[in-house]
């Protein structure tokens, strides 16, 4: 199964030919649960469950003036409204490592908001952070860590929130970095420390602290699989430039393994760990090219796409989305992936599942987005 926000902005559910199994949040069923609109909401940002049993998304109203978080089974059956927003601009959400919690991010004129709300509906979601920047992931027993900055727009910090509510900071200030990584144990960052900017890793109480690597310009970093290895590629002239340099960092040893020079616009892990996947553009051309990249630098192209803004969105923040919203099949035969073919420009966007041993693309239909469930759990 995969959820897919559809050409009207709903979100279904599709088998794996596209056939639409379940379309969720239906307002036939939710009538008498929310307030009346003229036209139906629009959604955005499904995101699984870790048990694959539920889906979060955000609902909001088409006039922009009423945004929520809304979780449903699978059924529709069972359906909750479990944040509210207001007139904020809803941005991200992420279920905890656990699925007993939710964390939702918005924005609040010039500031970002973190709340927390419960998926059962059964507790009022709660404020947790407020700033600008502000990105987060969670870590094991509800705890979150937050590259935030509150104060003067010099000094963000990166903290870890306890399920108590405790804080704590880390060392080193943040900079240019987007999403902390989450680690087999602790956690990973980029950060200004000694007058440089480096990779750093720590433990959740900040008991252990390590420098990986010393980097420059822009850095994007995201964790292997198993969390024990990290992707990273740099800009070094920080303006907004593809990434290059895309190397494997080794966490325990700190050795650094170059894979490609190429131009990346964002890049994922394949679940095996085997290698990568690569989104790259070429000048300012409006295309995007998908290439699989093994750990020994050979590639093969997958697609060429102009993608959604959804998708566009995607890229821009993949440290941040890639974890909770994985394009990536969790078996590692298929990618995701939402737009247009090069040429078809005034088509509507579909959805292709892009195999990742190099096979030719299958058309699901239309969409705007879409994104697998997590791994089923061992028996």
């Amino acid at each position: 199964m995969i959820a897919v926000v559809d050409d009207q902005r709903r979100i279904v559910v599709m088998d794996e030919h596209g056939e639409i199994h379940r379309r969720l949040f239906d307002d036939a069923l939710l009538w008498g649960s929310w307030a009346q609109h003229s036209d139906p909401d629009v959604h955005s940002w499904p995101a699984w469950s870790p048990d694959g049993t539920r889906i979060a998304a955000f609902r909001i109203a088409r006039d922009g003036h009423f945004s929520r978080v809304w979780v449903t089974d699978l059924q529709g059956e069972a359906s909750a409204e479990v944040a509210a927003m207001g007139n904020r601009v809803p941005i991200y959400l992420q279920w905890s490592l656990e699925g007993t919690r939710l964390a939702v991010l918005s924005q609040d004129d010039q500031q970002l908001v973190l709340q927390q709300a419960d998926p059962d509906g059964a507790q009022e979601d709660l404020e947790l952070l407020r700033g600008s920047p502000l990105f987060f992931t969670w870590l094991p027993g509800e705890q979150i860590a937050a590259f935030v900055g509150e104060g003067p727009p010099e000094q963000p910090t990166m903290t870890v929130l306890g399920s108590d509510h405790s804080r704590r900071e880390l060392p080193g200030s943040p900079g240019n970095f987007c999403a902390p990584v989450r680690l087999a144990r602790g956690v990973a960052y980029v950060a200004h420390r000694h007058d440089r900017i480096v990779i750093m890793t720590a433990s959740s109480d900040g008991a252990r602290i390590a420098e990986l690597e010393e980097v420059i310009g822009l850095v994007a970093v995201i964790a292997s699989p198993d969390g024990k290895r990290l992707a990273r590629a740099m800009s070094p002239d920080g303006t907004g430039s593809p990434y290059r340099d895309l190397s494997v960092l080794d966490v325990d040893t700190a050795e650094v393994t170059p894979l490609t020079d190429m131009p990346c616009e964002a890049f994922l892990w394949l679940p095996d760990g085997a290698g990568l996947v690569v989104a790259s553009r070429n000048d300012r051309s409006k295309e995007v090219t998908w290439t699989r990249v093994a750990l020994d630098g050979t590639t093969e192209e997958l697609i060429q796409l102009v993608p959604t803004r959804d998708t566009r969105v995607y890229l821009r923040f993949f440290e941040q989305y890639s974890p909770s919203h994985p394009i990536v099949d969790p078996a590692g035969r298929w990618l995701l992936v939402c737009g247009t073919r090069p040429g078809s420009a005034d088509s509507p966007p579909r959805v292709w599942r892009v195999p990742l041993d190099g096979g030719d693309p299958e058309d699901l239909g239309q969409g705007l987005f879409a994104t697998f469930p997590p791994p089923a759990p061992p028996e």
